[in-house]
């Protein structure tokens, strides 16, 4: 397979923030969003044309078909470093199950028998891998040192293997894997199912027994229950028992529902969180003194496995209460681990606050990819069972932040995790895991297959306008049969009646797929509400909102601060002088007109200097100034103004910068400094006591440090142990 994706360039120069940097408060109504509360600055950053998820799918499953996947052999890799230097050489079989889902849903919609190939081949290695010759079931992995936990018979675990077999056959006609399938099926009904209390146990060793005498494997009793294996065991016999016409299997699929239903609730002061993540075999709590992630935790992602099995419930049996508790609990996911702020969806929460397991502190708010298309891959499902267009907005809004900062622009397909603000900044968080790629393809090609127009990255510029700026509304508006018309619908109020207005936006004849139009000014104080409708050539209707936003005058002065000088530690006679200064505002108003530096040497005058500015980072406009070279002893002050167009002035702290002497290391050493050395010169402020005091403290700093530089570098995804809860 060589699908080439070549990226069409810039979207919107004129562009003020990206869509991740606002905040949607959830509403009865959809998401809105208060535009005038984003705290960062405008950057015209380079964003990719959204012109089609299908593009995207088609590069994604190009990088799984050419970096994750043997095409010779089938071997299916785990994950890819940056820039693909290696690869995971032990799989599970998950990655199996992912690779065979993504790239066979790519080859139904292409034809590429390449693809064909590569999926047959997969399938025929997982079953080679991991299928137990002699006990019912497959293995789960092939990477754990323990015997016990590589070769353990889990339920999601069959499950993906029923499923990854199924989806080979659908490919390739000429595979039969009836025998292998049942295998795992066989495995779920006469081992791994309750038939007690209904639902799936978490595990049975390889020889199918289970452990009673309450030995654990992964922190969770070998007979107890988790909430992902039993959505996946009851998804698997829904599908198989209606293939058969069993209605045994599906009343065990029913029983594990009911069993989640009843007993796996998280629910405190009346308040439904979602469903906790393991119980007891009888649906009993576990300790959580003696296991890192406590069992009660609300995991997002696994939450959102349990909404697609109420779904799959619902069609099957056409009961309304799956339907209801699917969306209870989308609900409930919303308001607990919906981020309000940057948008997107956080991973876990205990007690209704967002929570990481222990060793993983301060990881709570970041954004791991696989989770981002969890739960579009779900509301997907979730739109196809009520057609309620709220869930495609909510879609749209998360893959707009997945395709603008978890995309690798260098090398392709979607990064591991992103930090509170999906942005991505350490190494083994640019790795590229096969589960996340799949998912990916998965999530992009079905919103695309739904025909709707896809409205994306709503835009007002200004961000935060003023009595006197014109208000320019953007959007993206794309559909496979061409936009007809996209419409604004908006509300303003200022003190008195309510005014409504509709206008239309215009094409941009720069940027396809970009639509705008210049509405005018509006008074201080006003308040606004908007939609935007977009209409395809068919007559689909797709409304995206609402947006909010409020006209006010600019009263906030720029703040100015130092960020460093060059060199940063010391400056000596003849180092050339480079300072750096950072400004931003909050809320983001106005731009920076002017940025002066008064500075002199000694007594001199105080003289003013523009800096230039260089850069942006994050929040930050960037400025510098090279001031050139002194002598020793040269004193410099310095202080800065910046003005903004509305005319605020924001002033900086005053600084005073000495010039040292050039440092000469080769130099004799003087009597009292031998003496310093062995502690002889005990004058106040010099001598072996005053030397190691400060030697002391600039340990002591440097190393703290770096205990905070450590910290940084420690929040990032294990490739495992973080992220180990669907069907592992």
């Amino acid at each position: 397979m060589n699908i080439k994706f070549v990226v069409t360039g810039v979207l919107i120069l004129m562009v003020v923030t990206s869509m991740s940097n606002v905040a949607p408060p959830v509403t009865s109504n959809g998401v809105r969003f208060l535009i005038e509360e984003t705290p960062y600055l405008a950057q015209e950053e380079e964003q990719y044309n959204v012109s089609s998820y299908y593009d995207f799918a088609l590069a994604t499953a190009d990088v799984i078909a050419s970096k994750l996947v043997n095409k010779t052999t089938g071997v299916v890799f785990t994950f890819g470093y940056p820039h693909w230097e290696y690869l995971s050489w032990s799989p599970a079989l998950t990655d199996y199950y992912w690779a065979i889902s993504g790239l066979s849903r790519v080859y139904e919609i292409t034809g590429n028998t390449t693809l064909s190939v590569m999926i047959s081949r997969a399938a025929k290695e997982m079953v080679r891998r991991f299928i137990d010759p002699t006990y019912l079931g497959f293995y789960t992995n092939g990477y754990s040192s323990d015997d016990d936990i590589a070769h353990s018979k889990r339920t999601g675990v069959q499950a993906y293997a029923y499923y990854a077999l199924s989806i080979a056959e659908a490919v390739n006609s000429s595979l039969d894997f009836s025998a292998e399938k049942q295998h795992a099926i066989k495995c779920l009904t006469d081992v791994l199912y309750d038939p007690t209390y209904g639902g799936f146990r978490f595990l049975a060793f390889r020889n199918c027994t289970l452990d009673d005498d309450g030995i654990a494997l992964e922190g969770y009793p070998n007979n107890g229950k988790r909430l992902d294996h039993i959505s996946l065991g009851a998804l698997a016999l829904y599908d198989e028992g209606t293939i058969q016409g069993n209605s045994s299997m599906i009343a065990m699929a029913n029983s594990a529902l009911n069993f989640i239903i009843s007993d796996m609730q998280y629910v405190n002061q009346s308040v439904f969180y979602g469903f906790r993540l393991a119980t007891t075999r009888t649906g009993g709590d576990i300790s959580t003194t003696e296991f890192e992630r406590p069992a009660r935790v609300v995991v997002s992602d696994v939450n959102a496995l349990t909404i697609r099995a109420f779904l799959k419930g619902y069609n099957v049996t056409g009961n309304p209460v799956y339907l209801d508790w699917a969306e209870d609990t989308h609900t409930a996911l919303l308001t607990h681990l919906w981020d309000t702020e940057n948008g997107g969806w956080f991973a876990e929460s205990l007690d209704g606050e967002l929570w990481a397991p222990i060793g993983y502190e301060d990881t709570e708010g970041y954004k791991y990819s696989e989770i981002q298309f969890q739960m579009i891959f779900t509301e997907e499902h979730l739109y196809e069972a009520t057609s309620k267009n709220f869930y495609i907005q909510t879609i749209i809004d998360v893959l707009d932040i997945c395709l603008a900062k978890l995309w690798d622009k260098a090398n392709g397909g979607f990064f591991a995790n992103g930090d509170e603000s999906s942005n991505v900044l350490t190494d083994e968080w640019r790795n590229h895991y096969t589960g996340v790629q799949a998912l990916a393809v998965l999530a992009l090609e079905r919103v695309w297959s739904y025909g709707l127009p896809i409205v994306s990255y709503v835009r007002l510029n200004p961000t935060n306008p003023r009595p006197f700026d014109p208000l320019t509304f953007l959007a993206t508006a794309t559909d496979a049969d061409g936009i007809d018309t996209v419409m604004v619908n908006m509300s303003a109020a200022n003190g008195g009646p309510t005014n409504y207005t509709q206008f239309e936006l215009e094409p941009n004849p720069e940027f396809g797929g970009v639509f705008n139009k210049t509405f005018g000014t509006l008074a201080n104080g006003t308040r606004c509400n908007f939609l935007v409708i977009a209409n395809d050539t068919l007559g689909n209707v797709f409304i995206a909102g609402n947006y909010y936003f409020i006209v006010r005058d600019d009263v906030w002065a720029p703040i100015v601060l130092l960020r460093t000088t060059y060199p940063s530690t010391e400056v000596r006679a003849g180092d050339h002088l480079v300072i750096e200064f950072g400004t931003y505002e909050f809320p983001t108003h106005s731009t920076i007109t002017s940025f002066l530096m008064y500075w002199k040497v000694n007594d001199g005058a105080y003289a003013p200097y523009n800096m230039t500015h260089v850069d942006f980072d994050d929040q930050y406009y960037v400025w510098m100034i090279e001031l050139g070279s002194f002598n020793a002893g040269d004193v410099i002050s310095y202080y800065c103004l910046a003005e903004d167009e509305s005319g605020n002035v924001g002033e900086s702290a005053f600084y005073r910068l000495t010039i040292l002497g050039i440092y000469n290391p080769a130099a004799p050493w003087s009597g009292w400094q031998i003496a310093a050395t062995i502690g002889l010169v005990a004058a106040p402020g010099i001598g072996y006591g005053a030397t190691k005091l400060r030697r002391q403290r600039a340990i002591g700093t440097q190393r703290e440090l770096k205990k905070e530089a450590k910290k940084r570098s420690t929040k990032k995804r294990p490739r495992r142990q973080r992220r180990s809860t669907r069907g592992g």
